[in-house]
């Protein structure tokens, strides 16, 4: 008894250890994901990363200061010959002598604004462009997940109705089967009677198991989806809905294809008129200054005194750069980044009218598979009805028992044909939910 209690005991740990989570509808998990799906956060962090190179690109604008120093150790100077008359010595002959000290210590600060470069003014308008395509692309990705997640969503309610299914028709199988049974015991049916009663009761039970099996798998993918562990509880307290009204005024969110798209044309004209602006020359203002220091013993700290204090020089300027011949290559840019940005100019058009046409075929896919999902449940319960009235009759010596297994099997087959239209339905229906919400 004590082992039981310890085993039971470390059960009840092992899941207080785990992660319980209940979701009431798929908005709800939509907001988890936001925050706990892993490509969410990575997609998060390149927006980000993109936000970043924006600002960086008005660096491009500012002064640029650079500072350096450098210590340089003349170990042997280098011997030059100089005229000796210059000393009062013979002329035609030289004397060698060594010019300059051991030691000697530079430093400088250099800085460079520029003045005019449309470039650099161009570059900035293009960083903050890539920074909307990267909010387009993240959209886009938040749709993938978004996607991903309603698809296991359902796939979970609808294998939960499968198994309902499943359940009643299981019992009704094992209910016949128990009749025929009784009835080939007295004698009045045969081992083939038996045999349909037993294929009716197997043939229920592998749809339970089919389906409890693959609502486990889509709720195991649907935990990946959430960042949650194989471990974790994952419990979804909702129930199929499937009555969301449609209207021909009702709209959708923009799509991110076609944002993307459009800012899409927007960066490839930029980068035409980058190209084009190559031509133009720059100019820039320069200033430097520069200090000085040498010695022949190496005391770098002490007092600047005589020849050892530190001799300054600076200079300012404006330096202009004038493009005159690069191969052809500034031409050939120009070239490729016009016939880039008349592309994406048709793509755009393209995704546009792509966007619109699939919106109008997704109302119209969904309102056909409600109806056609109203009239398969309706048949399946006239079938269920009439599997009950045959029963009735069967009871009461009117029907035969071909009869009555003839009802459950349409019974069965309007089962699965309402499974296949739910299924339908839900396609469409997720799909809806999404063209309904926004993604930045």
């Amino acid at each position: 008894m004590k082992r039981i209690a310890i085993l039971i005991s470390l059960i009840s740990f092992a899941n207080a250890c785990s992660a319980q989570v209940a979701f009431n509808s798929l908005e709800e998990i939509w907001k988890y994901a936001d925050l706990h799906n892993v490509n969410m956060k990575v997609a998060k962090e390149e927006l980000a990363k993109a936000g970043y190179s924006s600002k960086q690109s008005y660096s491009a604008l500012l002064p640029q200061v650079n500072g350096n120093g450098a210590f340089t150790d003349n170990m042997s100077l280098q011997t030059t010959l100089v005229p000796a008359e210059i000393f009062g010595g013979q002329p035609g002959t030289y004397r060698s002598l060594q010019f300059g000290q051991q030691y000697v210590y530079n430093g400088n600060i250099t800085a460079q604004v520029p003045l005019i470069n449309v470039q650099n003014w161009i570059g900035i308008r293009i960083a903050r462009l890539n920074e909307a395509i990267s909010r387009d692309s993240f959209a886009a990705a938040r749709k993938n997940i978004y996607q991903q997640i309603a698809i296991q969503f359902y796939s979970c309610l609808l294998m939960q109705e499968a198994a309902r299914l499943s359940d009643q028709t299981a019992a009704i199988a094992d209910s016949v089967l128990q009749l025929t049974n009784d009835k080939f015991n007295k004698g009045t049916l045969n081992q083939a009677d038996v045999d349909k009663a037993s294929m009716n009761l197997i043939r229920a039970q592998q749809s339970q198991t089919i389906s409890w099996y693959q609502a486990a798998v889509a709720k195991n993918n649907l935990k990946s989806l959430l960042g949650l562990s194989v471990n974790d509880s994952l419990q979804l307290n909702t129930s199929l809905q499937y009555n969301l009204a449609l209207d021909t005024a009702t709209t959708f969110q923009r799509d991110p294809a076609v944002l993307l798209a459009s800012n899409r044309v927007k960066l490839s004209y930029n980068q035409y008129k980058q190209a084009n602006k190559a031509f133009i020359p720059t100019l820039n203002a320069l200033y430097s200054y520069s200090a000085q220091r040498s010695d022949n013993s190496f005391e770098p700290f002490s007092n600047a005194k005589g020849t050892k204090k530190w001799f300054p020089a600076q200079y300012w300027g404006i330096q202009m750069t004038v493009p005159i011949f690069s191969g052809g290559y500034r031409f050939y840019q120009v070239k490729k980044t016009r016939i880039a940005y008349e592309q994406s100019k048709d793509l755009f058009d393209n995704a546009q009218k792509i966007s619109d046409i699939n919106d109008e075929n997704l109302k119209l896919n969904y309102r056909k598979s409600v109806e056609v999902l109203d009239k398969t449940k309706q048949v399946m319960n006239l079938a269920l009805d009439n599997y009950t009235h045959i029963s009735y009759r069967y009871d009461a010596g009117l029907a035969s028992l071909n009869e009555r297994l003839g009802a459950f099997k349409d019974y069965i087959d309007y089962q699965n044909q309402y499974l296949n239209s739910l299924s339908d339905m839900l396609v469409q229906l997720y799909q809806v939910k999404i063209r309904q919400q926004s993604f930045y």
